[in-house]
C-alpha cells in the first residue's frame, strides 16, 4: 500500500496561474513528502522543546551534572531533527536522469552512433536545490562523452567492441557523500595530447613528471580542448571549466579516470545538502576560520628544511618529498598575526582540482558542522569566501571557498 502524501507548495501569483492548464505553474518549488518523515519531525521539535526547558530549568539551579545529561541529550535531539529536516528536501536523482535518454538518443542520431544509455542508483536521494543544479554539468559530461570517449561504430568493431558504445550515469551514497559518475566504454582519454596542449599553454613544465589525474586536471582549465574539429557539440575550449565551477559552487568536486581503449570515469562527488557542511575552524591572528572537511587531506608542522622559496613559484613545501606550494592564509585575506614562521604555526594541505597545496593557519580549533549563511545576501560577495556560519560562543566564522581561494592566492603570486 501506498504510504500517504503531502505537498508543500509555494503559491504562484494569480498571473501565474492558468486555469486552461492541469500542469501546476510552479513545479519547481513543489516537494512531495511522506507523512512519515513530516510525523517524525513534529515529534523531534517537541522533544527539542521538552529539552531546551529541561536546560533553562537547571541552569537556574546547581546544574553540575544533570545539566551536562541535559546539554548531551539536548545535542543529540538537535541533530536528529536535523537529519530529518534535511530529508524533507531530499529527492531521488531519478527524474534527472531520466531526462537524459532523449539527450543521448539525440546525440547518437547527431553523430552517426549508436549508444545506450545504462542508469543505476535512481533512487538515491539528494538535496532538491543539488539536483537542479547538478543536471547541466551532467548533461555536458554525458554530451562529452559521446562526442569524445565513445567511437563510431565501425571503429569499435575494429578495436574488438560491439558497434554499440554505453554510457553509465551511477549515483550512490557513500561516507555521507553523494558520487554521481558518468562512464563510457570509448577510446579513453589521450594522455599525450592532454601533457601536450597543457605544455604548449604553459600550464606545465616540459619535464615535469606528473600523474594522470594532475594530467588530466588540465582539461579543466579555461579555454583548453584537445579536439582536432570544432562540432556544434564540442571542440570550442569551453565546458569542462564551467562544470568544474558549477560543481565546486556546489561544494563539490570532480575527478577523471581514464584507460586507453577501455573508457573514461568522470566522478561527481556532492554534499548531502547545500544548508551543512562538515567543517575545521582554524585560528589565524583574532579570527576564527572554518574550512571545508571535504577538501583537506591532513594537517602538518613543517620543520625548517622543509620550507623553500623558488623564484617564479614562490614559496614551498614538503611533503614526503612532494613539494606543494603554500598560502599564507593571512596575507590572502590581510589578517594580522603574530605566527608567520611555518615552523610554529600548523600547515592545512588542500587539494582541489588537479592541485594540492597548503594552508598556513596559526592553529587548528577542532571539527564541527556549520550552518552556512549567505555573506551576498546579508552583507556582500567576499572572493574565496563561500558564506559564514555562527559559533557557539556567538562568533561569526568565514567559511572558505576553495576553487575561489585557489584563484585569489595563485593569482597574487
Amino acid at each position: 500500500m501506498a504510504l500517504p502524501q503531502t505537498t508543500l507548495q509555494a503559491h504562484p501569483s494569480e498571473e501565474g496561474r492558468s486555469p486552461a492548464s492541469s500542469k501546476p505553474v510552479m513545479q519547481a518549488s513543489t516537494i512531495r513528502v511522506e507523512t512519515d518523515k513530516l510525523d517524525k519531525l513534529v515529534n523531534l521539535v517537541g522533544e527539542l522543546v521538552i529539552g531546551v526547558a529541561r536546560v533553562n530549568q537547571l541552569s537556574e539551579g546547581s546544574g553540575g551534572e544533570d545539566l551536562g545529561g541535559a546539554v548531551e541529550a539536548l545535542d543529540h535531539i538537535s541533530r536528529d531533527l536535523q537529519e530529518q529536516v534535511m530529508r524533507v528536501r531530499m529527492i531521488p536523482v531519478e527524474g534527472t536522469f531520466n531526462r537524459f535518454q532523449r539527450v543521448v538518443r539525440d546525440l547518437a542520431g547527431e553523430m552517426g552512433k549508436k549508444i545506450r544509455l545504462e542508469m543505476s542508483g535512481a533512487e538515491t536521494e539528494l538535496d532538491k536545490n543539488v539536483i537542479e543544479q547538478i543536471a547541466d554539468p551532467l548533461k555536458h559530461l554525458i554530451r562529452n562523452s559521446a562526442d569524445h570517449g565513445l567511437e563510431r561504430p565501425a571503429a569499435r568493431l575494429a578495436a574488438g567492441k560491439a558497434e554499440t558504445g554505453t554510457i553509465w550515469l551511477r549515483a550512490y551514497q557513500q561516507e555521507g557523500k553523494i558520487f554521481i559518475e558518468v562512464s563510457d566504454d570509448g577510446a579513453g582519454i589521450n594522455r599525450d595530447r592532454v601533457w601536450t596542449k597543457a605544455v604548449e599553454r604553459g600550464l606545465a613544465p616540459a619535464g615535469a613528471q606528473l600523474s594522470d589525474s594532475e594530467v588530466f586536471g588540465f582539461m579543466f582549465q579555461p579555454g583548453f580542448s584537445t579536439a582536432e574539429t570544432v562540432t556544434e557539440v564540442s571542440g570550442r575550449g569551453v565546458g569542462l571549466d564551467v562544470v568544474r565551477q558549477n560543481i565546486e559552487a556546489l561544494r563539490g568536486s570532480v575527478e577523471v579516470e581514464s584507460r586507453p581503449g577501455a573508457g573514461t570515469t568522470f566522478r561527481i562527488k556532492l554534499p548531502l545538502t547545500l544548508a551543512i557542511i562538515d567543517g575545521m575552524t582554524v585560528s589565524v591572528g583574532e579570527e576564527i576560520i572554518t574550512m571545508p572537511l571535504l577538501s583537506i587531506v591532513e594537517s602538518l608542522r613543517p620543520k625548517a628544511a622543509e620550507v623553500r622559496t623558488v623564484e617564479g613559484r614562490g614559496e614551498l613545501i614538503s611533503v614526503r618529498g612532494e613539494y606543494l606550494p603554500l598560502v599564507r592564509l593571512h596575507e590572502v585575506f590581510d589578517l594580522p598575526t603574530e605566527r608567520k614562521d611555518p615552523t610554529q604555526a600548523l600547515v592545512v594541505i588542500i587539494e582541489s582540482v588537479g592541485r594540492r597545496f597548503g594552508v598556513l593557519v596559526d592553529d587548528i580549533l577542532g571539527e564541527q558542522q556549520a550552518v552556512i549563511k549567505s555573506l551576498e545576501q546579508n552583507y556582500q560577495k567576499v572572493e574565496g569566501v563561500a558564506g559564514a556560519t555562527i559559533l557557539g560562543d556567538g562568533r561569526v566564522s568565514l567559511i572558505l571557498d576553495i576553487h575561489g581561494l585557489e584563484k585569489l592566492a595563485f593569482r597574487q603570486n
